[in-house]
């Protein structure tokens, strides 16, 4: 069966997008690509990969308020959306669900791509 390996993103400021993942979501650095602007392949333990491009001058976003999305699976929701909140992030309040069976929450990173936190019980595909 395949699994996901990775997901790739465009962003004006590849670094700073980087640094976004890193340090709110414990992401770790797996490749650091040359080019200008730079990209990156950032991984979290069970080796799920997102990608980070960094996106030409001058070209902007898809609306990707329906069309798509990156999920993070949290252990502890509430410690996630804390230290999101802290960074100054915005939840969607039309799409947030807090029950025994999902805890899930919509944001914008720093450059505008849709991001998901989600913890399930049982976790999807269980």
């Amino acid at each position: 069966m395949a699994r996901l390996e990775h997901f790739a993103l465009y962003a004006a400021d590849s670094p700073a997008l980087k640094d976004f993942y890193v340090e709110a979501l414990g992401l770790h650095v797996i490749v650091e690509g040359g080019g200008t602007p730079p990209g990156y392949f950032l991984a979290d333990e069970r080796g799920m990969a997102l990608e980070i491009i960094g996106r030409p001058e001058g070209q902007s976003n898809a609306n990707q308020r329906w069309v798509c999305h990156i999920a993070f699976w949290v252990d502890d929701f509430t410690a996630a959306c804390a230290r999101l909140k802290d960074r100054g992030t915005v939840f969607e309040t039309d799409t947030f669900v807090d029950n025994t069976e999902i805890r899930t929450a919509f944001f914008n990173d720093p450059e505008g791509n849709r991001c998901q936190i989600v913890w399930r019980n049982p976790p999807l595909g269980r």
